[in-house]
């Protein structure tokens, strides 16, 4: 059985966004090959879904899929949908893959303006950017596209990673496929955030 076949059995019974049998599918299936009946099921999972873990999962492995899928529409809907910085971005990666410069220049500088702000909502906003600044995300763009919203954006986001204190960076970042990969172990990353936190209060 699939990993996606393992997500469509359990999708809808009790407790199943808690499964760890589910999430752990839900992680693995970037890796199949959909269909255009998993494209299609995964689209309305994900426009009827309220869980974050789920949506992520399923706009992460659908921008994977952007070559053999016509996806333009719903990358645009999740673009509109979503308000973490992270998914927003995963969601104009997508877009990207069909849409010209000009159509992906106005959502990219409404994200960049968003980016501009993290600093004063949160005070250490490391875990955001982190995903933006791993392989899987602005690098991803910079590379393959080189638009000069993605490179004013990338150093923008650069010039605000530096300024936070070096206690808060380089915890974790995202893989090529999306996926988490910690870079310092659980006890250092509680130690640093513990001296960060003392010396601001």
């Amino acid at each position: 059985m699939t990993t996606i076949e393992t997500v469509k059995q359990l999708v809808g019974k009790r407790g199943y966004k808690d499964n760890p049998v589910y999430r752990e599918a839900m992680v693995q299936m970037r890796f199949d090959e959909f269909t255009d009946e998993d494209v299609e099921f995964f689209k309305t999972l994900y426009i009827t879904s309220k869980d974050i873990f789920s949506r992520n999962q399923i706009l992460q492995a659908l921008v994977l899929q952007c070559q053999r899928h016509d996806l333009k529409s719903f990358f645009l809907a999740a673009f509109r949908k979503e308000r973490y910085v992270d998914m927003r971005l995963v969601a104009i990666r997508g877009y990207t893959h069909y849409a010209t410069e000009k159509e992906v220049t106005p959502l990219m500088c409404k994200l960049s303006d968003i980016i501009g702000k993290l600093p004063a909502q949160t005070r250490y906003p490391y875990q955001e950017y982190e995903m933006l600044r791993s392989e899987f995300g602005l690098p991803y763009l910079v590379e393959h596209y080189g638009y000069s919203c993605f490179i004013l954006a990338s150093e923008q986001l650069n010039t605000q990673y530096n300024d936070m204190p070096d206690l808060c960076k380089g915890f974790f970042t995202l893989d090529a496929h999306g996926l988490h990969i910690s870079l310092l172990p659980p006890e250092e990353v509680k130690v640093r955030l513990g001296e960060l936190l003392s010396k601001n209060q």
